[in-house]
């Protein structure tokens, strides 16, 4: 039976089973429960006081368009999007609409799908475990094994990998996709087709999409819906208490589609304080796509000019002192063979700031390519003058030159990955730039080079400094992130 979760321990959950008492989620589903009516009497979660899921009222009348039976017991629509603001319990809701279906009728399949296997059983699929952990009756009808939930009647919640031919002729009453606005590569858009609703199961089954906004042009299959839904669906008015009739839900009816799209705060939760803090340190386009629901370009502004300069340009007598040849410097390289630069920026750190050092860049002629002799000399130098502890570059176009330094300059040559870390330091940079963390003397080229940064987001948290046009120059903003990641990791500070 169920492993129980560590958070709960044994004398809990009994006095759990007394607050909320005995009752069969089987004999309520066999008693035509709605699907509101079952998740409010069975679905858990630990944050309310009798552990029970409150739906706003605007939640409320949603499902009950989406999942009320026509006169003939069908499903209204086979597809419901469920798109609402950043911390608006949809993937809660995605879980106690999937549990619900397992147990309305016996041998139901419910399958999860996310960007990845972590994200369709982190997700959702936990959200149903801990339900079924907070009630009592749940746990003694179910049997949770590593990815898969079996009720007691024969029904199986499944999370599944993005495996387009294994999930071929799969056969579920209900697939809930979560954070669609993720799903961009081609085996994402074929398991969207694989896992088509079965034409023996119309009206007994639906796709439940959960997610807020993508990035304009990278996710076609949340695009598609959008599409349909929004700008091609027939805007309704749902009754409810309380509820507010300007709501964004969209009804499609040759797509069979219904479309929930709020792009307001409408929680007690979501409260002005709140996002406030969060304007604060999001950047300006992932605020509005996930508090706001807002479609927008996964290219920006790295930063605003100002941030930079005069934001972190530091007056003379504030300059944190700098001993050339004792304190401890780490220089960042980025170069391309031609038609770009050759850059070198060095940064001090002290304590939880850096300060810019050291800024170097060698133009290629028109035509031509960059002169690597001028470059080798200046690291030589560097070496011999500083306190140099890192030299840390992109290994593209670097790799041999650093190898052979390396063999002659007793000095740690890093490769700085290009992928993940730069993701990671890309966005520690804007972090740092934004909380005046990185300051500088007011070096003109490094300043040209963050005027010129744009700012591509990848995900939640991760970002990538890009080129405004194939003119403009980045590479000194990208040396400046790759020192300012490795000096901060290193426990090394000036002074």
């Amino acid at each position: 039976m169920l492993e129980l979760l560590p958070y709960l321990t044994s004398p809990e959950l009994a006095e759990l089973d007394k607050l909320i008492g005995p009752s069969s989620p089987t004999e309520a589903a066999l008693a035509g429960m709605d699907a509101v009516s079952w998740i409010q009497a069975f679905f858990r979660i630990p944050e309310t006081e009798d552990k029970r899921l409150q739906l706003a009222p605007y939640q409320e009348a949603v499902l009950r368009e989406a999942l009320s039976p026509t006169a003939d017991g069908s499903f209204p629509y086979n597809t419901i999007v469920w798109s609402d603001i950043k911390k608006s319990i949809k993937s809660s809701i995605a879980a106690a609409v999937g549990l619900w279906m397992a147990f309305r009728k016996p041998y139901s399949q419910v399958t999860l799908v996310a960007n990845d296997l972590k994200g369709a059983d982190s997700r959702v699929m936990a959200y149903m475990r801990r339900a079924i952990e907070l009630n009592p009756v749940l746990r003694r009808e179910v049997v949770i094994r590593n990815y898969q939930i079996r009720t007691d009647h024969k029904s199986l919640i499944e999370s599944v990998p993005i495996d387009p031919s294994g999930e071929a002729g799969g056969n579920p009453d209900c697939v809930i996709f979560s954070e669609l606005w993720g799903a961009h590569e081609k085996a994402k858009e074929r398991m969207w087709t694989e896992m088509t609703l079965s034409p023996t199961k119309r009206g007994q089954s639906f796709r439940w999409v959960e997610t807020y906004a993508g990035f304009s042009g990278e996710a076609p299959l949340l695009e598609g819906l959008y599409e349909n839904g929004v700008k091609g669906g027939e805007r309704i008015a749902l009754i409810s208490d309380g509820f507010d009739p300007a709501l964004e839900v969209f009804r499609t009816v040759s797509a069979g589609q219904l479309t929930l799209w709020n792009t307001v705060p409408r929680l007690p939760w979501q409260t002005k304080e709140f996002y406030a803090e969060e304007e604060s340190h999001l950047p300006p386009q992932q605020f509005l796509r996930v508090h706001r629901n807002q479609w927008v370009s996964s290219e920006s502004v790295f930063v605003p000019l100002e941030w930079w300069d005069p934001g972190c340009r530091m007056a003379p007598a504030d300059v944190p002192p700098y001993a050339p040849g004792r304190d401890p410097l780490v220089v960042a390289l980025d170069a391309a063979v031609s038609g770009d630069t050759f850059g070198m920026v060095g940064l001090s750190r002290h304590g939880d700031r850096t300060h810019v050092r050291y800024v170097r860049k060698w133009v290629a002629p028109a035509g031509g390519k960059i002169d690597y002799s001028g470059p080798r000399e200046e690291i030589r130098r560097l070496a011999n003058e500083h306190n140099v502890i890192c030299f840390t570059y992109d290994p593209y176009q670097l790799h041999s030159l650093m190898t052979d330094l390396s063999q002659e300059l007793s000095v740690w040559m890093r490769v700085f990955g290009q992928q993940a870390e730069r993701l990671i330091a890309d966005k520690e940079l804007y972090d740092a730039i934004q909380g005046h963390r990185v300051g500088h003397n007011g070096e003109p080229e490094l300043i040209e080079h963050i005027q010129n940064a744009n700012v591509k987001t990848e995900g939640d948290n991760k970002m990538r400094i890009v080129k405004r046009s194939e003119t403009s120059k980045v590479d000194l903003a990208v040396c400046l992130s790759m020192a300012n990641h490795v000096a901060m990791k290193l426990n090394a500070s000036a002074g």
